[in-house]
């Protein structure tokens, strides 16, 4: 069930390779028992309740990531402060995705409602840079925001051993389709990460890294950039919002949108378009977005 890493860390893997709604975890074996995500599936979670958890840490509040806290009735949870209001409260949770935002609170609960998806507690609000000790293992805090505002990645020096969550390394690349989401913030963890240079990276959605972390991580950067001269390209000819999410410059046309995908494609080509006219290479003027200059 459980795959060692190296001494007190194990891997925890998730069924279906990961993909929604499940997340891989990292278990941490010490004087207090700890697990860092939840989304490892239902087998995994009645394993881990007999070895007994004693501290649940989200590394942020993403329904895959969250989903089974409540499985866990007598561990505690930790998550960042920025993210632990959306891990207590549903309403929270769609005001970050930003369902109230464009009308789609109905498809926000149906999105929540098909996962099944429940507020849980949050007894430690953790902040940056913090040391989480648990006996022989001590763990540093990470704030890494953009993905969302309270993401976190966890690093044990001694290893070099890097938690990473959702800065996954998938070939799809970094993933920003709510309204809470920030690209410099993104841009930035992602720095982070690189400059940490770790020995062991883990993917909450593919696995161990143990070779070529730094260029991975320069590739996964990498498509943030290319989805952004995608838009500029497009934005040649001035375009609505809605003009430019039906271009399906984040998702890909492979993908046939439904109502949700639609929302997440816009909310990303905002987070692109809001990046832009910070850096003033766009400007938009009534409902048209046009290069600047």
């Amino acid at each position: 069930m459980l795959k060692p890493i190296t001494n007190n860390f194990f891997f925890v893997e998730a069924p279906n390779k990961a993909r929604f709604p499940y997340c891989h975890c990292l278990l941490i074996k010490d004087e207090l028992n700890v697990l860092i995500d939840t989304g490892c599936g239902a087998e995994q979670v009645s394993f881990l309740n007999k070895e007994g958890i004693d501290i649940i840490i989200n590394s942020h509040f993403h329904e895959d990531h969250i989903l089974n806290n409540n499985s866990f009735e007598n561990s505690e949870v930790w998550a960042h402060t920025a993210d632990a209001p959306a891990i207590r409260s549903m309403d929270t949770f769609m005001q970050y995705y930003g369902f109230d935002q464009f009308n789609t609170l109905e498809l926000g609960q149906s999105f929540i409602d098909s996962i099944k998806l429940k507020p849980s507690k949050v007894e430690r609000e953790i902040i940056a840079n913090e040391e989480l000790d648990f006996g022989k293992i001590k763990l540093q805090v990470i704030h890494t925001p953009g993905h969302t505002p309270g993401h976190c990645c966890f690093y044990e020096e001694k290893n070099g051993l890097l938690f990473l969550g959702d800065i996954d390394l998938s070939t799809f690349g970094p993933w920003y389709g709510h309204i809470c989401s920030d690209l410099d913030d993104f841009i930035d963890s992602i720095q982070t990460c690189i400059a940490l240079d770790p020995n062991i990276a883990i993917s909450g959605h593919k696995g161990v890294f143990t070779n070529n972390i730094k260029s991975l991580l320069n590739k996964y950067l990498d498509t943030i950039y290319i989805k952004e001269d995608m838009i500029l390209k497009a934005l040649i000819t001035p375009q609505t919002l809605d003009e430019l999410t039906n271009k399906q410059m984040f998702y890909g046309k492979h993908l046939v949108l439904d109502p949700l995908f639609w929302i997440m494609e816009k909310m990303a080509i905002i987070n692109h378009i809001k990046r832009l006219i910070k850096h003033n290479l766009v400007e938009n003027q009534d409902d048209l977005y046009y290069l600047k200059g």
